[in-house]
């Protein structure tokens, strides 16, 4: 296992593309803590009561589950941080290139039909703070690419994803 001392490497792309898939083995292997915006999210969902209907509660608790994790790789120096970031959201993008190290991104390449398939696939049984069993296109061309501040890898996820390959490509672009 190597360890990445300085720097951020994101983990990008559509729901259902296999970011939270991928990101666990990868932070693993790169000796990083792993900051996944649903796994806060549904922290803040389980331990504060609801304040709104079930969909608009959701967002709510997605936006302020980013908020914590913005607030939480600053006092990192090297962390992942796994999240449907937008290429178009200039706010995320701010963010993103404000954080105090460099940065890599891992980009999850999905087919769109796939991503929503397996969205859809995983729904039932999933944390109740995930309201929409569905995804439209329109919501996922919101992820259409990678944020590209910095270094961009391109992980085809429609098929597993060797991850040792995949560390040693990430390694190679902090250099």
């Amino acid at each position: 296992m190597s360890r990445i001392e300085r720097g951020y490497v994101i983990v990008s792309g559509a729901p259902g593309a296999g970011k939270s898939t991928l990101a666990a083995p990868l932070a693993e292997r790169l000796g990083l803590p792993l900051l996944a915006k649903d796994v806060i999210k549904e922290a803040l969902y389980d331990h504060i009561p609801a304040g709104a209907e079930p969909a608009a509660w959701s967002k709510i608790l997605g936006g302020a589950a980013m908020e914590l994790l913005w607030r939480l790789a600053n006092l990192a120096p090297a962390a992942m941080l796994e999240a449907n970031f937008r290429p178009g959201s200039a706010y995320e993008r701010a963010k993103l290139m404000a954080l105090p190290g460099p940065l890599v991104e891992v980009h999850c390449r999905c087919p769109p039909q796939l991503a929503a398939q397996r969205y859809a696939a995983r729904h039932p049984g999933r944390h109740p703070t995930h309201v929409s069993a569905t995804l439209s296109p329109e919501l996922l061309a919101e992820f259409d690419g990678p944020m590209g501040i910095g270094p961009v890898i391109e992980a085809d996820t429609a098929a597993p994803v060797d991850i040792a390959a995949l560390a040693a490509a990430v390694e190679a672009a902090r250099r």
